[in-house]
């Protein structure tokens, strides 16, 4: 019987850590959005640029994202957000090119301990582009398309309902009519996360 009551006291105490775990919760990050894209052959001729590929030194812009999740289990959450990329990016004698997602994405978590975790992400982003013309060649333009992403981050919760995040996140490959379909995009964030 006694061996029956610490068993039954174990599963309870099992139970509830792994619920303490689940629930829905917000999130917001800053970070670092890297767009490094090329114009198309006909673009590039019609603007007279040689040199058709963003520099690197000019391809990233701050950004911010918004968002909201849930903790189905331990090891697994889903979240939907909003990343918004702060200056556009510009291809000089062409254009600047800008763009904003709304996103879906699946966690894979693993514990590392009581408040340290890690995580894979795969995410999927309907991406809103806008390019904005320099040369008189060429026309603004607004465009969309969908991107598929991999990332990975870690979490360190402060509390019960405060954690810290940071992340490296793939989002997807832009590709506007007539200007690129070629321009990449990835981000470096941090940013707080509040659970319910």
């Amino acid at each position: 019987m006694k061996k029956l009551i610490l068993a039954s006291i174990l599963a309870a105490a099992g139970t509830t850590a792994f619920a303490a775990d689940t629930g829905t919760y917000v999130f917001g990050n800053l970070g670092v959005s890297a767009n490094q894209w090329t114009a198309k052959d006909g673009a590039a001729a019609k603007a007279g640029v040689s040199d058709k590929k963003v520099n690197k030194d000019d391809a990233t812009s701050g950004m911010f994202e918004v968002g909201v999740g849930q903790r189905i289990n331990d090891n697994f959450a889903v979240e939907g957000s909003y990343l918004n990329h702060g200056d556009a990016t510009e291809l000089k004698g062409a254009g600047k090119l800008d763009y904003d997602a709304f996103r879906v994405a699946a966690l894979g978590i693993i514990p590392v301990n009581d408040q340290f975790e890690v995580y894979g992400k795969v995410s999927a982003s309907h991406i809103r582009s806008k390019f904005t013309a320099t040369s008189a060649a060429l026309q603004n333009s607004k465009d969309s398309t969908f991107g598929m992403g991999l990332g990975v981050g870690a979490n360190y919760k402060l509390n019960k309902q405060v954690s810290l995040r940071a992340e490296y996140d793939g989002i997807g490959n832009i590709k506007h009519k007539d200007i690129t379909d070629t321009a990449p995009v990835g981000a470096l964030k941090v940013g707080v996360s509040y659970r319910f």
